[in-house]
């Protein structure tokens, strides 16, 4: 993957984004998607975002990058809002994005173009985080401030401890601890001490990787709020997700 292809792809609106949605448990009522990008190459067909976004971020593209995911969610999410089809968008920032004043004047200037703070969700992963010798709290609180809701994503059995560290409103637990839960009793005790932390900090919890009616039917129990995975859809794009929506009203 050359730095001139993916540099093309942004110029050149090669990208896309697919919205998986998000679910409320139980009631399974949607309330939210999460914006995953997609690289739709001239040559190779739909490219997954595993294969490209570590190369923006090895390359200094992912401020490019993070800023065409950002502008594309916000206006798909306006135009939903004026449909009168209001649903919050979920955007995953790196940690590079977090230090950056560039990208923290870009979501102000986004914010005012293509619509308010209080349907925007950004997602910064809890182990990135962690590792960060100085993590960027302050931006994740200005986010906060500006009416953004902030989740600490993909949460494992070593992030318990650390969720009363970063300022944040919901945490999602990780695919790997969900999909093993109902096999593994040791990832079924690490899920409760991650929804045990979140709980004594007041956040909400969403399980990723819901992929079969076993898992589903243990979330309530468990103190999840919300819920995504194939099991209750795959990632697709906008004209599909108003054809899935009119189907699960």
């Amino acid at each position: 993957m050359k730095r001139f292809e993916l540099e093309r792809a942004i110029t050149d609106n090669e990208l896309l984004l697919h919205y998986q949605p998000i679910v409320a448990v139980p009631s399974r009522k949607l309330t939210g998607v999460e914006a995953l990008v997609r690289w739709k190459h001239p040559e190779r067909g739909i490219v997954s975002p595993m294969e490209f976004v570590p190369e923006a971020e090895a390359t200094g593209l992912i401020r490019k990058l993070t800023f065409w995911v950002l502008r594309e969610a916000l206006l798909q999410s306006n135009v939903w809002r004026r449909d009168g089809a209001a649903l919050t968008v979920a955007v995953n920032l790196s940690v590079d994005n977090l230090h950056d004043a560039h990208f923290r004047r870009y979501v102000d200037l986004t914010l005012k173009v293509a619509g308010g703070p209080e349907l925007l969700i950004v997602e910064a992963s809890s182990r990135a985080l962690a590792r960060d010798p100085a993590p960027p709290v302050g931006t994740l609180e200005l986010m906060r401030d500006r009416g953004i809701r902030v989740t600490l994503d993909d949460a494992t059995e070593e992030d318990a401890h650390i969720l009363e560290s970063f300022p944040a409103d919901i945490v999602k637990v990780s695919r790997g601890l969900i999909t093993r839960m109902g096999r593994d009793h040791r990832a079924l005790e690490y899920v409760r001490a991650v929804l045990r932390a979140a709980r004594e900090r007041g956040l909400e919890a969403t399980a990723v990787g819901v992929e079969d009616e076993a898992t589903w039917g243990r979330l309530a129990e468990l103190g999840f709020s919300g819920a995504q995975g194939y099991l209750i859809a795959a990632p697709m794009p906008p004209a599909q997700l108003a054809e899935w929506r009119s189907a699960h009203l």
